[in-house]
């Protein structure tokens, strides 16, 4: 399938404008016809610029609706499944991060504790003063 530039502006929602200067740019291979309007190749145009989204929704036509049909509603069906388990996985990990955060919180407090237990006592620890007379015994040599 081939566009012209007008085809391929309304096909990518760009402008005319935008269209002819890829191509002159060299960013969009095109040829032009007999008439001088650009040809541009639908995979050459979607390489660069995606469908618009209004083309996306556009339903195919196709001679028979009802296979379609039904294989979209499977589809449905299928995608539903799998949107619940993610769900369930999503709320199961949720609850892990939760688990996991009080028991940070608890193992916090422990450290604290600690940390406030040491600290005490190692302000209890005083050293030995040498000034006094109970501490320091007065040791004879034997010498003198």
């Amino acid at each position: 399938m081939q566009y012209t530039a007008g085809q391929a502006a309304q096909a990518t929602g760009k402008n005319i404008a935008t269209i002819t200067r890829a191509i002159k740019s060299g960013k969009i291979s095109a040829q032009k016809d007999a008439s001088g309007a650009w040809r541009i190749d639908a995979s050459e145009l979607h390489r660069m610029f995606p469908m618009n989204a209004q083309d996306l929704r556009k339903p195919q036509m196709q001679s028979d609706a009802t296979p379609l049909q039904e294989q979209s509603k499977s589809q449905i069906a299928a995608l539903e499944q799998e949107l619940a388990a993610l769900r369930e996985r999503v709320a199961a990990q949720f609850e892990l991060l939760e688990e996991r955060a009080s028991q940070i919180s608890d193992l916090r407090e422990d450290r604290d504790r600690w940390r406030q237990q040491a600290v005490s006592l190692l302000a209890d620890q005083r050293p030995l003063s040498t000034s006094d007379p109970k501490t320091t015994s007065k040791r004879k040599r034997w010498w003198f």
